[in-house]
């Protein structure tokens, strides 16, 4: 019998010129496979197809399959075989027909992924049976195929193997067996329904050659799921006749198959690229009786077929309308959202609730370590169109460091348009409008102040973690210190307020007492430098006392004072910071030496007349008691002087008097923190 050439042309530049990106070169060589295989089947009543992998594996290694390259693979099926006319065929280069819509191009898939296919055919006519076997690659493509009789009984079908992938190719197949699987279900989902409508069995099996997974579709499995058609046409009125009118088929399936929520382009059954720009629900999606599930969608068009490449790999849809077409990416994706939400409208309901519910956990949960401030952001679930706004932000699927951020995000966007919205009701006050219905506008004012104090609960607990985190730098820094070689009294310095600075609004000054954080005061200044409001509160001295103060090269008005405020009540504070290993005896009369400074020197005009000073270490005990005057404070291991006089240097007179407290770094962490656990409580509460 006549042999015929493989190929009538020579295909080395088609296959170069082949569109095809790494990524889906061994997933397309599979998907064109799966598809003539179909097709050769179709007019089987029970269509079986085998794929076989085999990977690269080295001797006497466990790892699992997603660590190997597959190197070749092998697909069998029970369809026609390569009679004479489906060989004529496969000798054209490209035809017009195939099957629906196909022009043969996937085989130059083949070659430009594989080195070689090898096929084996067995097939029946006039009565007889026979096989066709030969190589398809690019040294041997113009060799010949025989026909070779086979006794009758012999079952048609064809075994096409793909060996020795293109290196750059390979590192796209380290995937699981069941990434596999669902990626062919995914792709040929319609084709697979249409088989059901036409009431044949089918069977694809992928397996593994290590013959230890093996991954199944069939028709039991896709009974499961549920499928609805919805047709609907887009019309553009200023179109001429027959021009006007595109008409599609949406099919929506609650799959219990596949493991995603996505929807798809269909081009002759088979998927021709995802749908995006879709707010399809994340996570599994449950019906009225509780069953789990997952949505995809395939639309079905006539007209996308136009826009898809020779290669099947891309679906180019117009961005605008054009002459050719009206139909745009963008219209389509607004009407399949339309009607996707129509169709899950209950399912999204049922997974508000959990989403909802997941927030709550999440910003309730302990283990977040920040529970006062994310439980404060509850309020926004308590107004139904905030709490709408926010579960469009979220994904059922986001984990709570993600949830957190958004709820934050959230937060701060609310605050803007609440500013917003009051300023615009100040301003319609201010005019004076007489059409103003303050029954209303009442209304709108209340649910203004509701709005505020949730905001203002949030930044409140924002304020209170705040002070948490400061708090625990503080401990560790004293412990740190306190065991240290090294002498630090900046560390502490700086946290409650940085040196040479008199910004205390935005300090830590807290931690010794809220009430200095509304004194105004100075850090790390030299006496004779200190200002209030701007102006030196020193004096201008005499020479003889500029002499006498500056004797001995002491400059004593030079000697800068840790923290130092001023109360409007004819009030001086007066703070010093030492490192926690730092005596009390050497450092409790520096105290005293700058109040009796600044009280002979300030300006009559401020007339200082009751002085506070502290002096603050941790390296004292009960029985370091620093003299006449002190007494143990109740309750923590420091010393207090209630009254001591302040006399001039000239005459011996009373000036002022002063308190005096010798305390501990440890002490002032346990106030601010027991001050901050009320705080936290009253949050959580």
């Amino acid at each position: 019998m006549k042999a015929m050439a493989v190929f009538e042309a020579d295909v080395d530049d088609l296959i170069r010129d082949y569109e095809l990106e790494d990524d889906k070169g061994f997933l397309f060589c599979l998907y064109e496979a799966v598809s003539n295989a179909l097709y050769c089947c179709l007019g089987k009543k029970r269509i079986s197809i085998e794929v076989r992998l085999s990977r690269e594996y080295r001797a006497n290694e466990l790892a699992n399959d997603e660590d190997h390259y597959i190197r070749s693979f092998s697909i069998t099926d029970n369809g026609v075989g390569f009679t004479d006319d489906n060989y004529a065929k496969f000798t054209k280069t490209i035809f017009k027909t195939n099957h629906e819509g196909g022009k043969g191009r996937g085989r130059l898939a083949f070659l430009k992924v594989f080195e070689e296919v090898k096929i084996e055919s067995s097939f029946e006519e006039g009565g007889e049976v026979f096989k066709r076997s030969f190589s398809f690659n690019k040294k041997t493509h113009t060799k010949t195929a025989r026909k070779i009789p086979m006794p009758n009984g012999t079952p048609a079908g064809t075994t096409l193997t793909f060996f020795n992938i293109k290196k750059r190719y390979e590192t796209y197949t380290k995937k699981t067996l069941d990434y596999f699987s669902n990626e062919v279900l995914r792709h040929f989902y319609i084709f697979f329904y249409y088989l059901l409508e036409e009431k044949k069995e089918f069977e694809i099996k992928i397996i593994d050659d290590n013959g230890m997974t093996e991954g199944i579709i069939n028709t039991a499995k896709l009974r499961q799921d549920e499928t609805k058609k919805d047709t609907f046409t887009l019309t553009d009125a200023n179109r001429l006749p027959g021009m006007n009118t595109a008409s599609f088929e949406l099919v929506h399936i609650k799959s219990t198959n596949l493991s995603e929520n996505n929807a798809f382009y269909v081009v002759d059954e088979r998927s021709a690229g995802e749908i995006r720009n879709l707010d399809l629900p994340p996570g599994k999606l449950e019906d009225e009786n509780g069953k789990a599930f997952f949505y995809y969608a395939y639309l079905k068009s006539e007209y996308f077929g136009q826009f898809l490449n020779e290669s099947r790999t891309k679906l180019s849809l117009p961005k605008k309308s054009e002459r050719t077409s009206f139909v745009t990416e963008a219209l389509l994706e607004q009407e399949i959202s339309r009607r996707i939400d129509d169709f899950l409208q209950y399912e999204i309901a049922v997974l508000d609730t959990k989403k909802e519910q997941k927030i709550k956990d999440t910003l309730s949960d302990a283990n977040n370590n920040i529970t006062a401030h994310n439980k404060a952001y509850l309020y926004i679930l308590g107004d139904s169109d905030t709490k709408k706004t926010l579960l469009e932000k979220i994904k059922y699927s986001d984990g709570p460091q993600n949830i957190l951020k958004q709820v934050k995000e959230f937060h701060e966007e609310l605050q803007s348009k609440t500013v917003e919205h009051i300023n615009h009701t100040l301003a319609m006050l201010q005019e004076g409008n007489a059409n103003i219905d303050f029954a209303e506008l009442d209304a709108e004012i209340r649910g203004l102040i509701e709005k505020v104090n949730g905001q203002n609960l949030v930044n409140l607990s924002s304020y209170i973690m705040y002070r948490k985190y400061v708090l625990n730098l503080f401990d560790k820094g004293l412990k740190k210190y306190r065991a240290s070689e090294i002498q630090n009294e900046t560390f502490f310095h700086n946290l409650l307020l940085p040196k040479r600075t008199d910004n205390n609004i935005d300090s830590n000054l807290w931690l010794l007492d809220d009430l200095f954080l509304y004194f105004e005061g100075t850090s790390e200044m030299a006496i004779e430098d200190i200002t209030i409001g701007g102006k030196k509160i020193i004096r201008a001295l005499s020479a003889e006392e500029r002499r006498q103060v500056d004797e001995f090269n002491q400059k004593r008005l030079r000697l800068r004072i840790d923290l130092l405020f001023f109360p409007d009540e004819k009030k001086c504070v007066i703070i010093e910071l030492k490192d926690p290993k730092e005596k009390v005896s050497e450092n409790v009369h520096q105290m005293d030496r700058y109040a009796q400074l600044i009280a002979n020197f300030v300006k009559p005009e401020y007339s200082l007349e009751h002085f506070y000073t502290f002096l603050v270490t941790d390296n004292f005990n009960k029985y370091d008691q620093p003299g006449n005057g002190y007494r143990k404070i109740y309750g923590i291991d420091g010393f207090v002087r209630p009254a001591a006089d302040i006399k001039s240097y000239e005459n011996d007179l009373i000036i002022a008097n002063q308190y005096s407290e010798v305390i501990r770094y440890t002490d002032i962490y346990e106030r601010a923190r027991k001050r901050n656990e009320v705080f936290f409580e009253k949050l959580n509460n």
